[in-house]
């Protein structure tokens, strides 16, 4: 079980203090054999050219031989005009990979020593590389497919009426209506405005299968999407999905044409009689997920803004399918997507005033 390996020796494999001993000598050299290896040669983020470039020792930057730029080794990726030191920067994203429901800036950044705008900056810029660098091919095996709603949580009104009872203790702890307003109870205005706020989330995820059976999942792949409809699934699936792999959803109606329009076999589990059917179809690795994303955002984010969500589901795409990975491998994995990323389109000047401008959602 993942939460064993989480407290078992191997799992821990690197700490805090292995970390914070290093000289700011050896975080560069972290820097640089993670994006260009161990060897001499280099690689000019400007003209891409890779070879010995003349190297300036005590200003750690390199004159380019095929272009006049000079370049670092955080040059062309979203550490690049960095102003915290590397040892810090490895700090951030050690405890990002340490935590498991998420790193909330707000408690993050007065136990290292910074304004709350810097680590959100940086750990924002970790998520967007990770939604960046997501593995999109198609997925195999056991494919379990739903969809969850997000963002725009209705609270409860000032003055209480009537139907106070019946809204706030029956329909706002559905699944949904816990996060959508339900307009037939003619909400206050402020939950009207919330409403548009809500966000769909549509999580495919890949069941790892042994002998033993299914042990969790091992890929997930996420997508923010328009409205709950077919029209809007369909396609994602025909991308995502591989033909050969058995898809199980709920008895949601946009999933009922999957077999027809795709030719993927398609099973559903009734989830108004039951979590899994007697013959194993269900569902749950979606829903695990969900409710990992759930758990962060009302404990851990206090909620999430519809602009940057996609790059919230994909950190906990991410989260989702390295559970079983150490420590140090979360640490390389992260530290290797951030390198490998040109600079951020999304948090770079953003705390000077500069935004995204659009959203992701498909």
């Amino acid at each position: 079980m993942t939460i064993i390996f989480n407290q078992s020796k191997k799992y821990r494999d690197l700490s805090l203090m292995d970390i914070v001993q290093l000289t700011e000598e050896q975080a560069w050299n972290k820097f640089k054999s993670i994006r260009w290896g161990h060897g001499d040669e280099t690689r000019c983020p400007y003209c891409m050219e890779w070879g010995r470039h003349g190297f300036i020792k005590t200003r750690k930057i390199w004159n380019c031989r095929y272009c006049p730029m000079q370049f670092s080794v955080t040059t062309g990726t979203p550490f690049e005009k960095h102003k915290l030191s590397l040892v810090k920067l490895m700090v951030i994203v050690f405890f990002f990979a340490s935590e498991h429901q998420g790193l909330s800036a707000n408690t993050f950044h007065t136990q290292f020593g910074s304004t709350l705008k810097t680590i959100f900056h940086n750990v924002s810029k970790i998520r967007e590389a990770l939604y960046e660098t997501n593995d999109l091919s198609p997925l195999t095996g056991i494919v379990h497919i739903d969809c969850a709603h997000f963002c725009g949580k209705p609270r409860r009104s000032n003055i209480r009426k009537t139907t106070d009872s019946y809204v706030i203790n029956n329909r706002l702890r559905n699944r949904k209506d816990s996060i959508v307003p339900d307009l037939s109870t003619h909400p206050e205005p402020e939950n009207r405005r919330k409403y548009k706020n809500r966000r769909i989330l549509l999580t495919m995820s890949q069941c790892n299968t042994s002998a033993i059976g299914s042990i969790g999942s091992n890929r997930t792949i996420c997508y923010v999407i328009k409205n709950e409809k077919a029209s809007s699934i369909i396609p994602l699936i025909k991308r995502h999905v591989s033909k050969d792999a058995i898809i199980m959803t709920d008895f949601g109606s946009a999933f009922k044409s999957i077999f027809i329009e795709t030719g993927i076999r398609h099973f559903a589990v009734n989830h108004s009689e039951e979590y899994m059917s007697k013959n194993g179809v269900n569902n749950n690795m979606a829903e695990a997920f969900f409710s990992r994303m759930r758990r962060a955002e009302f404990g851990t984010y206090n909620g999430m803004r519809p602009q940057y969500f996609a790059f919230y589901s994909a950190e906990f795409a991410w989260r989702q399918d390295s559970k079983d990975l150490t420590l140090n491998e979360k640490f390389n994995d992260i530290l290797k997507r951030m390198l490998s990323r040109e600079p951020s389109k999304a948090f770079t000047n953003y705390n000077h005033g500069s935004r995204l401008g659009i959203e992701y959602v498909s």
